[in-house]
This record gives C-alpha cells, sequence and structure tokens, in this order.
C-alpha cells in the first residue's frame, strides 16, 4: 500500500509509519536485530464532542507553555521556555513518540477479533521501507517489551517525587516549576506507559501487519547520507615488528569496520523531513518534523558515544 493512500484513508483508521534511523545490527542471544527507528503513529482527529476534560487541561497547560515562549527575549519567562525546551530535547525519542499515541484515537483491543455479525478483524498497518530494513515487527515487540516497565516505573517515580517540591510554593511571583516538572514527567511516562500496553494488545494477537511503501523508498534513497571513504590499509609487517596485541587489534577492526560505515551510521539526512512529511500528508501544525529532527539528532549523538569511546582507548 502507498504511503499517500495511506495518509487519505487515516482519518479512519490508524496507521504506524516506522522510519529506521540506522541499520540493523548483528541479532545476538537469539534477539531481534537493534536499530534505531521512530515509530510515528496516525490516529483519526478527535472530536470537540469527545474531549475528556483530562485532554482539555493538557491542551490548556501546552497553551500556557507556549504563552511563555512568547514573551520578550531576557525575561524569565523566555529564559524558563527555553531551558524546558532543552530538557524535553533530552528525552528518548522513544518515549516522546510513545507518548504521542492516543489510544481512545485508535480501535479498540475488542475489535481485533472477528465479531457474530461477520465483520472483519481489525489489522494496523505498519509501514516501513523495505530497503532501509527488513519487517520492523520484531523490533516493536523488544521496544514495547523494553519501554512497557520502564514507563510504569518512571509514573510511580515521578509522581513519588513532586510532594517533595511543594516548598518551592513559598518563592512568590515564580511559578513552582519543578512541582510542574514533576507532574509533567509523571504524566509523560503514563502516556508512554499506556501507549505501550495498548501496543502490546495488538502485538499479541498479531494484529500489527508490517506494510512496505515504495515512496518511502524513493526518499531513503534521494537522502541517504554520503558513504564514508574506506579507512587506508594498514602497512603489512615487517620481519622485525612484534604482531599487535589481541585487544588492541580487536579494537582497530572495530573502529576501521565504524569508520567504514559498517552500521555505524544515519540512514537519513534532516534535509528529507519536509518531503516525508508532504509524502505521508500531514498537517503544517503536527509535530512530526521537529519530532523526527529530534530523533535524528539523538540517534547521531548515539553512534557518536561509542566512536568517541574507541578513540579515546586507542
Amino acid at each position: 500500500m502507498h504511503a499517500t493512500r495511506i495518509a487519505r484513508t487515516a482519518t479512519r483508521s490508524m496507521r504506524i509509519i516506522a522510519l529506521p534511523l540506522t541499520p540493523p545490527c548483528k541479532p545476538t542471544d537469539g534477539r531481534p536485530a537493534e536499530h534505531l527507528t521512530y515509530y510515528h503513529f496516525i490516529t483519526p482527529t478527535e472530536s470537540a464532542k469527545t474531549t475528556s476534560w483530562s485532554k482539555w487541561a493538557a491542551a490548556k497547560a501546552a497553551d500556557l507553555w507556549a504563552g511563555l515562549g512568547k514573551a520578550p527575549e531576557g525575561n524569565w519567562k523566555r529564559r524558563a521556555f527555553l531551558y524546558g525546551e532543552r530538557l524535553v530535547d533530552r528525552l528518548d525519542f522513544e518515549e516522546l513518540a510513545l507518548k504521542s499515541l492516543d489510544p481512545s484515537l485508535g480501535p479498540r483491543l475488542s475489535h481485533i477479533v472477528p465479531s457474530k455479525d461477520k465483520n472483519p478483524p481489525v489489522h494496523i498497518p505498519l509501514i516501513y521501507p523495505p530497503s532501509a530494513c527488513s519487517s520492523p515487527l520484531p523490533h516493536l515487540q523488544s521496544l514495547v517489551e523494553k519501554r512497557t516497565p520502564r514507563h510504569k516505573k518512571g509514573f510511580w517515580v515521578w509522581l513519588a517525587v513532586s510532594p517533595l517540591t511543594a516548598p518551592f510554593a513559598l518563592i512568590p511571583i515564580i511559578p513552582n516549576f519543578p512541582f510542574f516538572f514533576c507532574v509533567w514527567r509523571s504524566w509523560s511516562h503514563y502516556r508512554a506507559y499506556k501507549a505501550s500496553q495498548y501496543l502490546e494488545g495488538f502485538l499479541k494477537q498479531g494484529a500489527i501487519v508490517p506494510q512496505t511503501s515504495t515512496e518511502l523508498d524513493v526518499i531513503y534513497a534521494k537522502y541517504a547520507p554520503a558513504a564514508l571513504p574506506t579507512p587506508p590499509a594498514p602497512p603489512p609487517p615487517s620481519e622485525h615488528s612484534s604482531p599487535p596485541h589481541h585487544n588492541d587489534h580487536g579494537a582497530q577492526d572495530e573502529k576501521a569496520g565504524t569508520y567504514a560505515g559498517g552500521g555505524a551510521r544515519l540512514l537519513l539526512t534532516k534535509e528529507a523531513v519536509p518531503e516525508l512529511q508532504k509524502v505521508l500528508e500531514l498537517p503544517e501544525d503536527s509535530t512530526f518534523a521537529a519530532d523526527v529532527y529530534r530523533a535524528l539528532e539523538q540517534a547521531r549523538l548515539r553512534l557518536e558515544g561509542p566512536q568517541k569511546q574507541e578513540q579515546n582507548k586507542s
């Protein structure tokens, strides 16, 4: 199914877009191949009649936060906004992606089996570029298994910490930012926990079905980063040279493989984001672009971490 067709039917059903950010590594100990992947969830739009008070409160808080960003430069409100945005950029993009999924807007778990009136069961397409990875379904299953207990724990921990910030409310004029931050982190973990639980239910029933997209393949081919140059071959050992130490030789081989693009690289550049948003026919006010930019930057930093460690060891 084409991505454009997916976008047009998104108003009636749920779709998952898998965007691999790095090539998969070799599977170990029977585990599926790991590869950084950003998942974007397309759900039907919410009507005003179905808006709950909790969603209204979340929207109100978002408007208040955006208002801080509109304050003049140098104002404490503006500084607080910029600092808060930097904190958000440090959150795992996997958490931010999960918490963006609202289970109340997607199909119900009870609809995944055929009903008595012979209605077909619900299937959720998992759209991905086949040139970038094989089926992302095993990776999604692994991600959900890791994230569900992590976000459940995070929800309770931040909820327990929030009362400890009550003394900050005694400071006049300045809002109690530590309290609001703890509450927001607890709410974020809760949203991600409920979303991962929701996905886990569909995965167990086999209701999430991988589907390839040629449109995504075209974008990946068009915006693939330039290949890294092949490192120069080492000089042949002389008769008087001693053989390299086993550990050093292994580190050199690993570093050479990384330098030659042996998996430790990005699959997309940031220039691909606008075209991805256009192909998927996402609205202009969607957070898709900002979320993918953040995911690409975090993926780049995660790749640089092991490489810097190897450079320090050498």
